[in-house]
């Protein structure tokens, strides 16, 4: 009985962070509101939005057509091309064509060191002539009033960098089971809410969507710095606030829509990359999550309850019943407000009992890749390093990625 009691307590324990990091999501994440319509200065700055596409010919039309009807008044799309074998450069240049305020870039090699998409971000980076730069996925789509509402909380925030989290589309019975509980386990790497403290060493951002100050980013050597990580984002979110330029994580629900990936294999691979690459292929950290999140699984609290309630009920007859009604309650409460929040509908909040499951197999996944030291592999490319380099992309006093200087903060 002991151990039963332990089991549910933990479980109480857990669901409970889980409620409390989302109160302080809701308290300290601002949410990027389309309807605001925020009132722009008549020379407000130039943003150059960088869009790499590499084999996206599903979406990339939808994703170039979200910027083109921006209703910011100063912008400039990029859009690079990374290597793709299928149609995406074709359907590009038909949804931009006849627009001035639009280049394609084609990216034909990938130099060593890098990976695609570091690459094609930092091609299209240089091309770019804005104050502002504006990073988005190919898989992303923007509201009309993105651009605008994203700037005027930057400014508003006086931040250097302000990134979202999207509203997750989620299609395929696959996408509704595991999106939600991936995307769970990178709230709890990178509380938001903490994020968006400054005095936590805490620092992510998300590569779906950032919008960051050109002289910001120039003053962390830009993609350079980060040109190996499978989790650019991070690195670049890591580099901005160490530096004390500020960094705002934002719940962007209402101004932006993903849908990541489209199948069971797509959607677990792809969060293995993210989440090892999230933990820096440390040994630690892989096997603390699994050994919590088997401890929270839906099969071990039916194992809990099955040996606490016929003994409880004999040790307290009548009271029995409190704890088990507590850890459901609490677990109930808190993955409906989580799917709430990421803009899942609250009924799918019942899959999360699959998603922790496939989540414990994708951590066997990621302690396998990190006990036999295995490359990355994504999108067809091979990998030959890992971990966080140069270690300048952990918070600390910032320095300078060439010169080994540290970085004064840049005035905003």
């Amino acid at each position: 009985m002991f151990l039963a009691t332990t089991v549910l307590v933990f479980q109480i324990y857990f669901w409970a962070a889980r409620l409390w990091e989302i109160v302080q999501t809701a308290r300290s994440v601002p949410e990027i509101d389309p309807e605001q319509r925020a009132q722009l200065a008549p020379n407000a700055p130039l943003i150059s939005v960088i869009v790499p596409a590499c084999n996206e010919q599903s979406g990339i039309g939808a994703c170039l057509q979200s910027v083109l009807r921006q209703d910011y008044p100063n912008f400039e799309l990029i859009f690079v091309n990374d290597r793709s074998d299928d149609n995406t450069l074709a359907v590009a240049e038909s949804v931009v064509q006849g627009r001035e305020n639009v280049r394609v870039l084609s990216v034909k090699d990938l130099p060593p060191g890098w990976t695609g998409k570091c690459h094609a971000l930092d091609v299209g980076a240089q091309q770019a002539s804005g104050e502002w730069l504006a990073f988005l996925d190919a898989d992303s789509r923007l509201h009309k009033s993105a651009l605008r509402e994203c700037y005027s909380e930057a400014v508003r925030k006086k931040v250097g960098m302000i990134t979202l989290s999207p509203k997750f589309v989620l299609r395929t019975f696959w996408e509704k089971a595991l999106q939600p509980a991936f995307v769970a386990m990178a709230c709890i790497l990178f509380p938001l809410g903490l994020i968006n403290d400054s005095s936590s060493t805490v620092a992510s951002a998300n590569g779906m969507f950032y919008l960051i100050k050109r002289r910001v980013y120039e003053r962390i050597g830009g993609h350079r710095d980060v040109k190996g990580l499978a989790v650019e984002d991070i690195g670049i979110g890591k580099r901005v606030k160490a530096a004390g330029m500020g960094l705002l994580f934002a719940n962007g629900r209402r101004v932006m829509r993903t849908r990541m990936y489209r199948d069971f294999s797509e959607t677990v691979y792809g969060w293995i990359r993210i989440l090892s690459a999230s933990m820096n292929y440390e040994l630690g950290p892989a096997i603390k999550y699994l050994c919590v999140h088997i401890l929270v699984s839906f099969p071990v609290l039916l194992a809990a309850l099955f040996i606490y309630i016929p003994q409880s009920d004999a040790v307290a007859p009548g009271a029995w019943f409190l704890l088990p009604i507590t850890c459901i309650l609490v677990m109930a409460v808190a993955s409906t407000l989580f799917c709430s929040q990421i803009g899942a509908p609250k009924k799918y909040s019942v899959l999360l009992i699959i998603g922790n499951l496939m989540l414990i197999w994708v951590f066997l996944v990621i302690l396998k890749k990190i006990i036999l030291n295995e490359p990355l592999q994504w999108r067809g490319t091979t990998y030959r390093f890992n971990r966080y380099e140069p270690t300048l992309l952990d918070p600390g006093p910032p320095q300078d990625s060439y010169s080994g200087k540290r970085i004064r903060p840049v005035e905003l």
